[in-house]
């Protein structure tokens, strides 16, 4: 068996099994000059926690040619975003098989990032791609209708 998964596995599969994935693109108002990789991962570190997953690898992050990218895995999935620096413009993706709280995800993501304007689509994959739109601005999230 492959890392020992059978019992981390048991353990989180033991809640409602769900297929949910958040993507949010937003513009941010976190400077380039303050963003460093050891910070990202870290942000990434307690991401992770703060919306009840787990870990499955440690956070990475890069510095590349058009901005930060950065990545953790989580046992039910995975967590990563870019970031662009010419427009500031934050790509973020959330995906799990055990429920989170989007607005809580959104909340701690702004606390870093400093969110001016973000759209988002709430993707319920069990129930044949069910969608929901949001916008989230000055802390509020609404849903789009």
């Amino acid at each position: 068996m492959c890392g020992g998964g059978l019992t981390l596995a048991t353990t989180i599969f033991n809640t409602m099994v769900v297929h949910h994935h958040t993507i949010l693109i937003a513009t941010v108002r976190r400077p380039s000059a303050k963003i460093e990789c050891g910070d990202l991962e870290q942000f990434l570190h307690r991401l992770v926690k703060r919306i009840g997953m787990q870990e499955l690898f440690k956070p990475i992050a890069i510095h590349g040619k058009y901005g930060f990218t950065g990545i953790v895995g989580i046992v039910t999935s995975h967590i990563a975003f870019h970031y662009f620096e010419e427009d500031h413009t934050l790509h973020f993706d959330v995906y799990s098989c055990k429920p989170y709280d989007i607005d809580t995800l959104l909340k701690f993501i702004d606390e870093y990032w400093g969110i001016e304007h973000g759209e988002i689509l709430f993707v319920d994959r069990e129930t044949l791609f069910d969608v929901k739109r949001y916008s989230y601005s000055a802390g509020r999230l609404a849903e789009v209708r």
